[in-house]
């Protein structure tokens, strides 16, 4: 079979799967809803409990799992590939460290309401992350570099100082602030406004566009910059709005979700496996598939164990290991491809 109808098949198989699990999730939970009760009507009346449960709490919630992994996952992508290191993910340029910061000193500061349709902490949170690229990328200017490498550093040492100073916060804070911190760290998709859900998926919408549109560039870069400066891709441009893009889009997710643990690893990598390295399939295929498992994941942690929920984030973390044990074992040699 051609290659590119092998990839084709995998994509709109991954869709299919995508749209059933979409709509088949919000059935499902600790509370049982009817279809027929669900459409009885095109909008949820106050006195339908069913549709009440089906529109307003489980559709967005899986909405926000969707819009959350494929920002995450595509995030993965571009880092693995620009940085040419398969254990790259979303949180590479601190990302994760800023957000957490920027949260936990909106719970230290006790700012608990919402403006503009966003709380506090989910605006302090993207501060937070936009604050760490922008010392990254400060750092780069000053080294007058935008290498991969030069990259990589500075996000990893900006995560590790922002790392610090949530331990700080977390020190100081009282039993409450402490169970606000780890709730919010661990990751989970309680944050259920569909007008949120909203405004993220045109960011989300608009950034997967840009990365798209860097498909075939990406292919190049991932091989090398030198092979890919001779084909006459601009490096340095590709590298730098690819990444940003990637960090935007990671920042707005953690900002409404908390950091989600080996999403935006393990999603990129099984897909590897499957249709290799070309970024016009990778991308929507991933962002599509990783959306229906973080559903999936996030469908049995709070149905499996009511009624108590658990946050998405354990579950994930839970199946990230074995998972990344098993792509270890699939291909010993993947790593130093």
């Amino acid at each position: 079979m051609n290659p590119t109808s092998s990839k084709t098949i995998v994509l709109l198989l991954t869709t299919i799967f995508f749209i059933v699990v979409l709509f088949a999730c919000p059935f499902m939970g600790p509370t049982t809803i009817s279809y027929d009760k669900v459409f009885q009507s095109l909008t949820p009346s106050f006195d339908n409990r069913d549709a009440q449960i089906f529109f307003n709490v489980r559709l967005p919630r899986n909405l926000l799992a969707a819009l959350a992994v494929a920002a995450m996952a595509c995030a993965g992508i571009i880092f693995q590939a620009v940085l040419r290191n398969p254990l790259a993910c979303p949180f590479t340029l601190g990302v994760a460290g800023g957000s957490s910061f920027g949260a936990v000193i909106a719970i230290l500061l006790g700012l608990t309401t919402a403006a503009h349709g966003f709380s506090f902490i989910t605006l302090f949170s993207f501060l937070g992350a936009l604050l760490s690229l922008f010392l990254v990328y400060s750092l780069a200017s000053i080294l007058r570099s935008f290498s991969a490498t030069t990259l990589l550093l500075g996000g990893i040492a900006i995560n590790y100082f922002f790392n610090a100073l949530v331990l700080l916060a977390y020190y100081i804070a009282d039993f409450t602030q402490s169970y606000a911190m780890i709730h919010w760290m661990i990751g989970s998709l309680d944050m259920i406004d569909i007008a949120s859900v909203y405004k993220l998926a045109f960011g989300i919408g608009a950034g997967f566009l840009i990365l798209i549109s860097f498909a075939r560039d990406l292919n190049l870069l991932s091989a090398g910059e030198e092979l890919a400066k001779a084909k006459g891709v601009p490096t340095s441009r590709v590298i730098v709005l690819s990444i940003l893009t990637a960090s935007l889009m990671t920042s707005a997710v953690v900002a409404l979700t908390g950091p989600i643990a080996f999403i935006g690893l393990i999603v990129p990598h099984i897909y590897r496996i499957w249709i290799g390295n070309d970024h016009r399939f990778l991308l929507p295929c991933s962002a599509l598939g990783g959306g229906a498992f973080l559903m999936l994941c996030d469908t049995a942690a709070r149905s499996l164990f009511g009624p108590t929920e658990v946050p998405v984030g354990v579950l994930t973390a839970l199946m990230g290991v074995p998972i990344l044990l098993w792509l270890l074992f699939k291909r010993k040699t993947y790593l130093q491809n």
